[in-house]
C-alpha cells in the first residue's frame, strides 16, 4: 500500500517523513498516538474500557421515576417514586443508570457472542453522529440490526447493534425520514442536507477494544501509515485520519470472511457485513458528549455536537426516564439527565433562554460584563 518508494521504507521512517509536514494537524494526530496508547494499556492490564474526559453520564436512575412540580415560591419539588419491579443482580436499587447500560452491553454482546459464534472485538459505550445519520441508525438501522436478546426479555434493557456499514446506509434509496411525503422539507435540497453518509457513528469517547483487535490496528497501521496520514495530488501537507474513523475500518476488513488474507482487503472499505459484526454499538448509550466542552481538535463543530448529542438522548433514554420530560420544555430536562458541573449548566439555561451555545470563555466574560 501507497506508493513503491513508501512500500521500501521502514513504518518509522514513513511515518516521521509525513508526520513532520503535518501543519495543523498535530493536535489530531496527537490524540490519534494517546488512544493507541491507551489501548495498549487496556489490554495489557484488563481494564473495562476506555474514556475520555469529554463526556458525561446519566444520573437519573433507570428504575427511579422522577417528576419535577413547581411550587409558588418558583422552587422545584422532587417526587421520587421507587419501580421494585427492575430486576437485575448487580445489586438494582443502588446501581446507576451509567453502570446499568454498561452490564446491560456486555451481556448482550456476550449472548450474541455465544449464539453467532462471532467475538466481539470493539464494543462502543458512547457514541455520536451527525444529525442525518442519527436519524438514519435511531429510526432505521437500531430496529432492523438490533440484537434480540432471548436470555432477558425486557426491551427497556440496553442490547448492541451492528456498526453501520455503506451497505446499511444505502439501504434505504432516498434516506427520507418525513412520514408526511408533502412536507416543504422533502425538496431535493433539503434531502440532500439530511442524507446519510461517510462514517456513521462519530466518537471515541467510550469503547472497549479485544486484545486481538488492539494487534489487528496495531498490524494494519505498521503495513499502511497512508490511513493515518495522506495528502492529495494538489496538497502541499499531510492531512491526518481521526482515530474514530480509522479504528472501525480496521477492524472491520481484518475480521472479514471476505478475505482469507487480510492484507488483500481495502481497509478503507467500509462495506463488510461480515466484519462489521465484530464491532458492537450499545443501543442505549452509557455516556453523552459534554456540552460546550471545547473541542482541542475541531472545536468549531461543538455547537453541532451540542445539537446531535440533544437529539440522541432524547431518543436513546428510556421511556422510564424519557416519559418525565416535558416535550414543551425539552432542552433543559434531557441535560438535565446528565451529571453537569455548575458552569456547564449554566451554558445549557443561557442556550434555553437565548437560542445560542456559549463557550466555556464566553461564559466566562459574560460572567465577569454582568459583575
Amino acid at each position: 500500500k501507497g506508493s513503491d518508494s513508501d512500500k521500501e521504507k521502514h513504518y518509522s521512517r514513513e511515518l516521521w517523513e509525513k508526520a513532520k509536514g503535518i501543519n495543523r494537524g498535530r493536535n489530531v494526530l496527537g490524540c490519534f498516538f494517546a488512544h493507541l496508547i491507551a489501548m495498549k494499556t487496556l489490554v495489557e492490564g484488563d481494564y473495562d474500557f476506555i474514556l475520555e474526559d469529554n463526556v458525561r453520564v446519566p444520573i437519573v436512575m433507570d428504575n427511579i421515576q422522577v417528576n419535577y412540580s413547581q411550587d409558588r415560591s418558583g422552587d422545584a419539588e422532587e417526587h421520587k417514586e421507587i419501580n421494585t419491579s427492575f430486576d437485575m443482580q448487580h445489586d438494582n436499587d443502588t446501581v446507576p443508570i451509567c453502570a446499568q447500560r454498561i452490564y446491560n452491553t456486555i451481556e448482550a454482546s456476550q449472548e450474541l457472542e455465544e449464539e453467532s459464534g462471532k467475538k466481539c472485538h470493539l464494543r462502543y459505550y458512547g457514541w455520536l453522529g451527525s444529525r442525518p445519520n442519527l436519524e438514519f441508525i435511531i429510526k432505521k438501522h437500531i430496529p432492523r440490526t438490533r440484537f434480540v436478546r432471548t436470555k432477558n426479555h425486557d426491551k427497556e434493557l440496553s442490547s448492541i447493534f451492528p456498526f453501520p456499514i455503506k451497505e446499511d446506509l444505502e439501504f434505504d434509496d432516498n434516506n427520507d425520514f418525513n412520514d408526511n411525503q408533502e412536507e416543504e422539507g422533502n425538496d431535493d435540497e433539503q434531502k440532500k442536507k439530511r442524507k446519510a453518509g461517510g462514517t456513521a457513528i462519530w466518537g471515541a469517547y467510550a469503547y472497549w477494544v479485544s486484545q486481538e483487535g488492539y494487534k489487528a490496528i496495531i498490524d494494519s497501521l505498521q503495513k499502511d501509515v497512508g490511513s493515518i496520514l495522506w495528502k492529495g495530488k494538489r496538497m502541499r501537507h499531510h492531512m491526518v485520519k481521526p482515530i474514530d474513523k480509522v479504528m472501525p475500518r480496521k477492524i472491520i476488513s481484518t475480521f472479514s470472511s471476505s478475505s482469507s488474507e487480510h492484507d488483500d482487503l481495502d481497509d478503507g472499505d467500509m462495506n463488510s457485513s461480515s466484519g462489521r459484526d465484530h464491532v458492537h454499538v450499545a443501543t442505549n448509550p452509557a455516556f453523552f458528549r459534554a456540552p460546550m466542552l471545547t473541542s482541542q481538535i475541531h472545536s468549531q463543530w461543538d455547537a453541532e455536537f451540542c445539537k446531535s448529542t440533544e437529539f440522541q438522548m432524547i431518543s436513546c433514554l428510556d421511556s422510564k426516564t424519557r416519559k418525565f420530560h416535558d416535550e414543551n420544555d425539552s432542552l433543559e430536562s434531557v441535560w438535565n439527565s446528565l451529571w453537569l458541573t455548575d458552569q456547564e449548566r449554566r451554558i445549557v439555561v443561557y442556550k434555553k433562554k437565548t437560542k445560542k451555545w456559549l463557550t466555556l470563555g464566553e461564559l466566562s466574560q459574560l460572567s465577569e460584563s454582568n459583575k
